[in-house]
């Protein structure tokens, strides 16, 4: 859950800077450096290229943050799975140890039965 909610707060962070950069910086040299954002002199034909771009920028970003969660949700699922395994094979191998204990007991027994007769 720690990797989901560390993916979820990246994810808040980067909206939340995304947002400042649309609406408090008219002007970014940063958005203009990555072609997010046309200089004055083209700045018409260029809009819809780099609106379209962000579209399919975003819709990647929102695949790959859902790609994450489900990956998460099926690691916490094989770690539940695995935890379950281990249990059920540590209660066997005590079980097995139990019974192997008795039949060494058993044994002892019948040895000393039987070599108390042979003396």
């Amino acid at each position: 859950m720690r990797r989901y909610q560390k993916v979820k707060r990246q994810s808040l962070m980067l909206k939340f800077v995304e947002e400042v950069l649309k609406t408090e910086v008219k002007q970014s040299t940063f958005l203009r450096n990555v072609g997010l954002q046309s200089s004055r002199y083209n700045s018409g034909k260029a809009t819809s290229g780099v609106a379209a771009h962000v579209r399919d920028l975003e819709q990647k970003l929102e695949r790959s943050e859902l790609q994450a969660i489900v990956m998460l949700e099926e690691m916490a699922t094989i770690k539940i799975k695995a935890e379950e395994y281990e249990a059920a094979r540590d209660k066997e191998l005590e079980l097995l140890c139990k019974k192997s204990q008795e039949k060494v007991e058993k044994l002892a027994h019948l040895m000393a039965l039987f070599g108390a007769k042979a003396s």
